[in-house]
């Protein structure tokens, strides 16, 4: 437009210091650059641009004063040598447009600059230069929008981008996989993201852990898509971000539209979605995606909310679902999130410099409570953790840059306390501050209602429900409503245990839009549920089964309710053939020729004997500075003569340690307080030892567990491997056992034999894991060397051409950290015998994943034998499970 020039701050040739920031533009309106120092101004950001004719130019710039009173963010635009007013300075907190003056420039190239005065996060969106002298422009979004089309030329006609059968937006861990799911089952589906990587939390740009019911409790890591990811993950050494992008690239099915953000939905009816309409982050192109099923994975839930569904934002009260940890009345409280910078940094990043630094914190960092009311341990120095958080009452939703300014401002306030008042402030002498993080994850914000609210009561009840799709058991982990102001009250409302309960499918969709199913936080939970359904692993699940069941109601033509009422079983039979986990359920594939089948093997583990001679020290060691305790399974060996424990001993004289052992009746059930026994023993000096506890008694519990005294100077050794069941704990409060991952070298006289439950029929056993002490595996005898096979045997000829093998990745471990698990067959032949010989299905070398998928040309034949050349480390072959598929009943997913 003539008289005009419109400049774009993410258009800018160089960036120098500043960043761009695409977090928001669904609220102020566009990307923007920021000057994300730490009180140091930033590099400048230049850019050249042509003046179309000589003239008194004037100069608006759209920017933000991010705190009134203070105006931290100050800065000026440089225009050809010549410095604007300061902007960042106006008496508001909102996005505006600020005069910078007025300019004569030639016809002509120009240079703009944008100079940061003083490292505090001055931001800027946009540059307008007019020769117009009566011209404003307007501070309305919406008016703002329209302008912004006006003088570039961009079309506010959003481009047609095609019609998917099922829609997920938002690119986390949960949108990922379920977008996955949903292509897998046939779907043409499309996958759109607001950021400029996968991942949500757990990204590159953030780098959130992803956790799930695995911590708190034995052999419960989460399968399905999101085991395989994890392997991937571990094998190549990988961010969960490369993991997501190789994944959805790899199937024909899915299109993955990344920095698109969804700020509108276009209806069918007041019930149907029909299209979502988009804004790229940083063309600001407006584009439309038509679908027939939509998955909001947005985690803030705002499919739902631009297309009217029921909601939730905030905390119910105590009578609403009698939830004794909800507060008397209902508020607007959520959790606060974290700001972080990519994995390990959290709220800041701090370096040694080997000199001392000294710290002023500006005049707008808030005061922290006082070291005698702080309420926390300080385990890091160089970076944060995860209760520096706001206020509930901020609104992290409407709010969201705010929430994220006043984490940056806790930031620097910690930095504060850590140098000035801390009493350990010595171990930060030498350290400076370095970086303040400005990407914002967030734990808590608008909730989805759907046709079921899942409570406090169904997690610690440890529910089963008739259409349970997916399953938790992280603690109720909901954070204190004060944030970092809690005081000596800590950082948590309440960290609960709850055994491990199913999620169900009457969550997963809306109650009032018939095509939108959720999968992220914002599933139909109350705030209290909400503490331990939101991690990243349990949403895995939740997306897994979303996605699954878009894509089943996109081939049926039915909607999520119609689902539930009529192929719930099939969608269940699905995510279990699929390797996702739904307690309560097993395989009942009428399909699964293998449940017709005999097994037979070359050999069976029957029973595990462990004694000293089983133990293979690990390189760590405890120190006894409380209580420590190690639980083992009972077995045969009901009477314990003697336990042998393997400490160290930095001492120059020999000291007592006393012993107690205790029944138990499961794993992790360190809730005894009853002594069978109490022995003491002396420890030797100045060396590692295995000590000896006389306790002679017998143990009629499945289970027990012996403890260890406090004894300075002592040492409890690690071991690399248990039995079954086995786990670790500590005392953190008088008896208050937290249970940890890991094996205290420990054994008994007479050695503990254990009956394994080990059988070949395990592998149609419907089960794919060890559940209340049953393996539910076939393990080949460790003493016999492979190869060894297992086999099935039909009487009749059947038909197969496809055949799901399920292995060991040992699901007692936390997370995705071992390449190669040992547990984990490598290399392995499928066989049929074809009633003369045995024959090759498929050569498999150097598999590390659980579950391999094998699609051939129809075979017949009576026998099917796997044959395991190798193991990644293992003395056993291991195998959960074996299934068998004719062309008739071929699944409809598609599995790598």
């Amino acid at each position: 437009v003539d008289g005009f020039l419109w400049v774009e701050a993410e258009d800018f040739e160089d960036y120098g210091g500043w960043v761009l920031d695409t977090q928001f533009v669904h609220l102020m309106g566009s990307a923007y650059l920021i000057a994300a120092g730490t009180g140091r101004p930033v590099e400048d950001a230049k850019t050249k641009v042509l003046v179309p004719r000589a003239g008194r130019w004037r100069l608006w710039v759209r920017c933000k004063n991010w705190l009134k009173g203070y105006a931290p963010g100050r800065f000026v635009v440089i225009v050809n040598g010549k410095p604007s007013r300061v902007l960042g300075t106006a008496p508001s907190e909102e996005w505006i447009w600020e005069f910078g003056g007025e300019f004569d420039l030639p016809e002509g190239e120009v240079e703009l600059r944008l100079h940061d005065l003083t490292g505090y996060y001055g931001r800027c969106d946009a540059l307008l230069l007019t020769l117009d002298e009566g011209y404003r422009p307007p501070n309305d979004l919406e008016r703002l929008r329209e302008e912004r089309a006006r003088l570039t030329g961009r079309p506010l006609k959003p481009r047609e981008m095609g019609r998917f059968e099922v829609v997920v937006v938002g690119g986390g861990v949960a949108g990922c996989v379920a977008a996955i799911a949903s292509a897998r089952m046939g779907a043409k589906t499309a996958l759109i993201q607001n950021r400029p990587v996968l991942g949500g939390n757990a990204s590159d740009e953030l780098g959130v852990s992803v956790d799930g019911a695995a911590g708190h409790h034995p052999f419960a890591r989460e399968t399905g898509i999101i085991e395989e990811l994890g392997r991937e993950k571990a094998r190549w050494g990988l961010s969960w971000s490369e993991v997501l992008k190789r994944a959805t690239e790899r199937e024909p099915n899915l299109k993955v539209f990344l920095n698109w953000h969804v700020f509108e939905v276009r209806m069918r009816d007041k019930e149907t979605i029909d299209a979502v309409v988009a804004m790229n982050t940083l063309t600001g192109e407006i584009a439309l995606f038509e679908g027939e099923v939509f998955v909001d994975s947005t985690g803030d839930g705002w499919v739902g909310y631009y297309a009217g569904a029921e909601y939730r934002v905030g905390r119910e009260g105590k009578d609403e679902f009698g939830e004794s940890l909800a507060p008397e009345k209902p508020d607007r409280i959520t959790m606060s999130g974290c700001i972080m910078g990519g994995s390990g940094i959290l709220g800041f990043l701090a370096v040694d410099v080997g000199r001392p630094v000294e710290f002023k914190a500006p005049p707008w960092a808030p005061k922290l409570p006082p070291p005698e009311k702080f309420g926390r341990e300080i385990r890091l120095v160089h970076t944060g953790s995860w209760w520096l958080e706001h206020p509930g009452e901020i609104d992290d939703l409407w709010d969201a840059e705010k929430a994220r300014d006043e984490l940056i401002r806790i930031s620097f306030a910690y930095w504060d306390f850590l140098k000035n008042r801390w009493p350990g402030r010595e171990k930060v002498k030498t350290y400076e501050l370095v970086w303040v993080p400005i990407w914002l994850a967030k734990r808590e914000t608008r909730r989805l209602v759907g046709d079921y609210i899942l409570t406090q009561n169904d997690v610690q009840a440890g529910r089963i429900f008739p259409d349970a799709v997916a399953y938790g058991g992280w603690p109720i982990d909901v954070h204190h409503p004060k944030g970092i102001f809690s005081n000596d009250e800590g950082p948590f409302h309440c960290n609960i245990p709850v055994p491990i309960y199913t999620i169900p499918f009457r969550c997963l969709y809306s109650r009032n839009i018939r095509n939108l199913l959720i999968a992220c936080r914002a599933i139909s939970v109350t705030h209290i549920a909400l503490g331990t359904v939101r991690v990243q692993a349990t949403l895995a699940t939740v997306g897994q089964a979303a996605g699954t069941a878009a894509a089943m109601c996109a081939k049926y033509g039915i909607t999520p309710r119609e689902l539930l009422k009529t192929r719930i079983w099939e969608l269940q039979q699905i995510l279990i053939r699929e390797d996702a986990w739904i307690p309560g359920f097993r395989n009942e594939d009428p399909e699964d020729l293998a449940l017709r089948a005999r097994v037979v093997a070359s050999s069976t583990w029957e029973v595990e004997k462990w004694g000293r001679e089983k133990v293979e020290p690990a390189p760590d060691l405890h120190p006894l500075n409380m209580r420590r305790a190690m639980m083992l399974p009972v077995g045969r060996t009901r009477f314990i003569e003697a336990v042998y424990v393997l400490l160290r001993s930095n001492r120059e004289d020999s000291v007592k340690v006393r012993l107690g052992l205790r029944p138990a009746n499961g794993p992790k059930d360190f809730s005894s307080r009853r002594d069978l026994a109490v022995a003491e023993a002396e420890v030797p000096p100045g060396r590692e030892s295995w000590v000896r506890f006389d306790v002679k008694c017998q143990v009629d519990a499945p289970y027990f567990w012996v403890w260890l005294s406090r004894a300075e100077g002592i040492s409890w050794r690690l071991m690399r491997e248990a039995p079954q069941g086995s786990c670790r704990a500590y005392e953190e409060e008088p008896e208050k056992w937290c249970c940890k991952e890991g094996f205290y070298a420990v054994c008994s006289d007479p050695p503990i034999e254990i009956e394994t439950g080990i059988r070949p029929e395990n592998v149609i056993n419907g089960l794919t894991r060890p559940i209340g002490g049953e393996p539910n595996l076939w393990a080949s005898d460790p003493e016999k060397p492979l190869p060894q096979w297992i086999e099935l045997r039909w009487e009749d000829m059947v038909e197969i051409s496809t055949v799901y093998l399920t292995f060991d990745t040992n699901l007692n471990e936390r997370g995705w950290r071992t390449a190669f698990v040992p547990e984990c067959v490598r290399d392995y032949d499928l066989l049929y015998h074809d009633g003369e010989r045995w024959a090759e299905i498929v050569k498999v070398r150097g598999n590390y994943q659980r579950r391999r998928v094998h699609r051939f040309e129809p075979i017949r034949t009576r026998r099917l034998r796997l044959v395991v050349l190798a193991t990644n480390g293992d003395r056993s072959a291991r195998v959960f499970e074996i299934r068998a598929y004719g062309p008739s009943g071929r699944p409809a997913s598609r599995t790598p």
